[in-house]
């Protein structure tokens, strides 16, 4: 599957026709160790509320909800040593997600200079995998390490939450 990318927002396109009513129940489910898939997650929900949803926020590290009372999934993970969260992995076997309209972001290191590369290398070869066929892929910049902060002149804290918003935002108008 190819994602078709919009430059300017950094991110790809949405799928068009993709309309729901708002009395649909949304799932909003991230894993993290940094902490930025968490506040990227928290601000995608706090948005998506402030459109008048309801909104059920899990932390994946703690538990992994059941999907099927969901009508529309945003799943979200960090990246550690090159590798998506497996506890992550694990909301992407359920069989009901089959049915569901499926919304995915990803937070890395990579994602601050090559974000379509980082929805590339770890969220489309997860989406061949579990034959998943979602509405939007999207990657954030996330944080570097402490550890490795040392060795990057680069910044600590690179997160950029207006991109998280503005997606928020995008999912919002497409289930009004």
């Amino acid at each position: 599957m190819k994602i078709k990318y919009n430059k300017n927002l950094i991110k790809p396109e949405m799928k068009s026709p993709c309309v729901f009513k708002m009395n649909k129940k949304v799932l909003v489910a991230y894993h993290t160790k940094g902490g930025a898939s968490e506040k990227y997650a928290q601000l995608i929900a706090d948005t998506l509320n402030d459109y008048g949803l309801a909104i059920d926020t899990y932390n994946l590290k703690d538990t992994i909800p059941d999907i099927t009372e969901y009508d529309i999934l945003i799943l979200g993970t960090g990246v550690r040593m090159f590798m998506v969260y497996r506890q992550w992995k694990k909301i992407l076997k359920q069989k009901a997600i089959k049915n569901k309209h499926l919304f995915m972001f990803l937070s890395s290191g990579m994602a601050i200079e090559e974000p379509e590369k980082a929805v590339e290398k770890f969220l489309q070869p997860l989406v061949k995998k579990y034959d998943l066929n979602p509405d939007s892929l999207v990657s954030f910049p996330g944080v570097t390490p402490e550890k490795w902060a040392k060795y990057d002149d680069g910044p600590k804290n690179t997160m950029k939450p207006e991109l998280a918003k503005t997606w928020a935002e995008e999912i919002a108008h497409q289930i009004k």
